[in-house]
């Protein structure tokens, strides 16, 4: 076999690898594919986190969220990992959601820049989840967001 055959895909694929390490290094956290979540006649344009990595950046660096913007965390199967704020640089309500229902929600939560990973508190669902919805600050309240109230995903 030809050593240019085998060399050239292999110098693709480094190429690929540290650019992805640099990206992922630097921080920055790109947009995911959208798709839109109602509750209560609200409708919000999301982002989709569906893999380990998406689901672990969240919204880590990101500046804010605009009125009816968020992000939906989806899990296979159900789940009751936590979540935590970091690098957040806003404060957020978490909807947990299971079976296209809400079962709790967590208000308020705010954002602690600079704080140590191992500082952070960790937010959990109050029961296992399949989905979480994370959108700014004010949101549950603003829309009386209650517990048992269904969820339509656009997905």
């Amino acid at each position: 076999m030809n050593k240019k055959v085998v060399i050239i895909p292999v110098l693709i694929f480094v190429v690929f690898i540290f650019a992805g390490a640099f990206f992922f290094l630097r921080g920055v956290n790109p947009e995911l594919k959208k798709n839109s979540v109602t509750i209560k006649n609200q409708t919000f344009e999301v982002e989709v986190a569906d893999t380990v990595l998406s689901r672990s950046r969240g919204l880590s660096g990101r500046d804010g969220l605009g009125d009816h913007k968020g992000m939906l965390f989806i899990f296979n199967g159900t789940s009751s990992s936590g979540f935590w704020m970091k690098d957040m640089k806003f404060p957020i309500d978490i909807i947990w959601m299971q079976e296209g229902r809400v079962i709790g929600f967590s208000e308020n939560l705010p954002a602690e820049p600079g704080k140590s990973m191992f500082k952070l508190p960790i937010y959990y669902p109050p029961a296992p989840i399949d989905r979480v919805l994370e959108v700014g600050a004010g949101t549950v309240k603003k829309y009386d967001i209650l517990e048992n109230d269904y969820v339509q995903f656009g997905l």
